[in-house]
């Protein structure tokens, strides 16, 4: 197994206020000829007796180099043209004036080169690809990894450290060696390298080989070695061509806490208004990295009761939980079995598609028709969760009558309560009786068994017991008192709520319905508030429970950002505003495309920025 230890010959340079690390290459890949130089140079891979000219020079510029960030200027003062020889590719005249122009002083030819086009470093003939290091200053990571030289799936923690306060320096391979040019259409259905190049975190509660696992806990990364294997996720993820860029922070134990009741590691920052509120959990440096960072386009994290759809409503960004069981948790340290499940967050809801096919555990393209366009579908609005923001309320019913509208369909008011209430099929009609004690007898009880392991190994170890923050502590005692038997009457009542819920709004039309849910009430909640030593347990039904209850799909969707006064800035910053939506089980692709649609069709972005504002 591949250790830190196996050392390589790392370059680092900056170009301006940019800084670089460089890794050599296999030795197969060497140019004699550069033997005694050191070098910026730019690799274009050509066929043979390929004729170029400016327009083909400048095509490739602007398809491959352009959207590469690590890509600059001083690369093109060194061009390779690779894959043939002089004799064998044709330069017309007018590439003169334009290689004068790039300021391109140089242009070498390397015939037996297997590289993919990009800026690369020479040092003694030697191939180097060309990582850029980004500063983590939202402390949104808890390690920063990059790929063995061995390529076998194994990762290490990047051997460059961060300039700003306690971050991470995080590298990223250049996108253009993932870019073809010419470029080609990819075989309908064919997954291989669908992911190709795409940046992507991952919460610190999955399994990476060659790193060891913090849960966001000192205690647990204490305990146990660095892993020998990946998660189901990370190997899907990297056989389709992603990169692992890091680790993100979670909340210790992946359970929900506020920043000031952190100890072990500090908890991230929220780009969006003031920089002082809270990003949600556990799977808060998830959102804060995907909220911050236009170098990052994807972030795995988990889902037990809105770890993704909390963080993804307090940052402004896409969150989605698959149905229950839809893709594999092998390698993700469990908090609640039967809720937990892998989730991911994005500003692009167009690559959530594409991440859906490749970690489900079965799909087909001919048999995801999407959401009917024949009937039109029906939002279900429920009452039940309205916030207590009357502007976040208007906002959200403005969005739902738009795509709505703009798909032919409609939404209406219905009332939970009020229908249990009326055709329970059990004695107990007051459903927050029925269910109040679903997170005591459910959520803290999984909480504190889940971890049985955990306390055993740590003790044995160290001879005393862990060390664990105050919600924790909370969680524990509150689990602790529950019995089997408490747990598994708790799990008899969900499944008759369950099945009652799914036949009252969702069995006769699971493509053509949807439930529409706030996800929280939108105000600026601060990370420098302690929210006091009070009892955790909520009673009864809450909104960010019920997919994981009836395991279904829900899409947490950024739909705009309200006026708040900050006391941080004193002055009016904006907030963002987002709702869920919910299908049947099972219908997760049609949910993500049907989504896209009416984002479209209702004029709504599909894309938020990164940074202050998301919109």
């Amino acid at each position: 197994m591949a250790t830190q230890s196996e050392t390589e010959s790392l370059i680092s340079f900056e170009l301006g206020t940019h800084r670089y690390l460089a890794r050599p290459i296999e030795s197969s890949n060497t140019l004699e000829t550069l033997s005694d130089s050191s070098d910026l140079v730019t690799y274009l891979h050509v066929s043979k007796d390929k004729a170029l000219d400016a327009n083909a020079l400048k095509d490739w510029r602007t398809s491959n180099l352009a959207n590469d960030d690590v890509f600059h200027v001083e690369f093109l003062q060194h061009i390779i043209i690779g894959c043939a020889c002089s004799s064998e590719v044709h330069l017309t005249e007018d590439t003169q004036d334009l290689f004068q122009e790039w300021n391109t002083t140089k242009i070498t030819y390397g015939p037996q080169l297997d590289i993919a086009s990009g800026p690369y470093y020479i040092q003694k003939g030697v191939i180097h690809s060309v990582w850029k290091v980004y500063e983590d200053c939202q402390l949104a990571f808890l390690q920063a990894t990059w790929p063995s030289s061995q390529g076998d799936g194994t990762y290490l923690q990047t051997v460059s450290s961060g300039s700003h306060y306690r971050g991470h320096g995080i590298a990223v391979p250049a996108r253009s060696y993932s870019t073809k040019w010419p470029s080609s259409t990819e075989v309908e259905g064919n997954l291989d390298s669908i992911l190709r190049g795409v940046r992507v975190s991952v919460k610190d509660n999955y399994h990476i080989s060659g790193t060891r696992t913090t849960l966001g806990n000192c205690a647990y990364l204490e305990t146990y070695p660095v892993q020998e294997h990946n998660a189901e996720v990370v190997s899907r993820l990297i056989n389709a061509g992603a990169h692992i860029v890091g680790k993100n922070h979670l909340s210790s134990l992946a359970m929900m806490e506020h920043p000031t009741q952190g100890a072990d590691f500090q908890a991230p920052f929220n780009p969006r208004g003031d920089g002082y509120l809270l990003t949600g959990g556990s799977s808060g440096g998830s959102a804060a990295a995907v909220a911050a960072y236009d170098w990052l386009d994807i972030s795995i994290c988990s889902d037990t009761t809105g770890s993704v759809r909390i963080p993804a409503f307090q940052t402004g960004v896409f969150g989605f939980r698959p149905s229950t069981g839809a893709v594999s948790g092998e390698g993700l340290v469990n908090a609640w079995p039967d809720m937990d499940t892998p989730a991911w967050m994005g500003r692009d809801l167009k690559m959530f598609p594409d991440v859906f096919r490749i970690l489900v555990n079965t799909w087909t393209p001919d048999k995801d028709g999407g959401l009917s366009t024949e009937d039109p579908i029906e939002i279900l609005y429920p009452g039940d969760f309205l916030p207590e923001n009357s502007e976040q309320s208007r906002v959200t019913e403005d969005f739902l009558a738009q795509i709505t509208s703009a798909t032919g369909g409609s939404f209406r008011p219905i009332s939970i309560r009020d229908d249990w209430r009326r055709t329970a099929p059990v004695k107990e009609k007051d459903l927050q009786q029925y269910l109040y004690n679903l997170t005591r007898h459910g959520w803290f009880y999984s909480a504190y068994k889940s971890f049985d392991q955990f306390r055993n190994d740590y003790i044995e170890k160290h001879g005393h017991s862990p060390f664990v923050t105050e919600v924790v502590r909370w969680y524990w005692a509150l689990g602790r008192d529950v019995t089997g038997e408490d747990y598994l009457e708790l799990q008899s009542r969900l499944a008759i709520f369950r099945t009652w819920f799914l036949d009252q709004y969702l069995q006769d039309r699971p493509h053509n319905t949807l439930i529409a849910m706030h996800i929280d009430t939108v105000r600026p909640k601060y990370c420098d508030e302690y929210p006091g030593a009070g009892n955790p347990d909520v009673p009864g039904l809450r909104a960010t429970y019920l997919s994981g209850i009836l395991q279904t799909p829900e899409l947490a969707i950024p739909i705009g950002q309200i006026d708040y006064h900050s006391r941080i800035t004193e002055r009016i910053e904006k907030i963002p505003v987002a709702v869920s939506l919910m299908g049947a089980p099972g219908t997760d692709l049609d949910l993500i495309e049907w989504t896209l649609q009416a984002l479209k069709k209702g004029g709504r972005p599909t894309k938020v920025k990164a940074g202050k504002l998301a919109f």
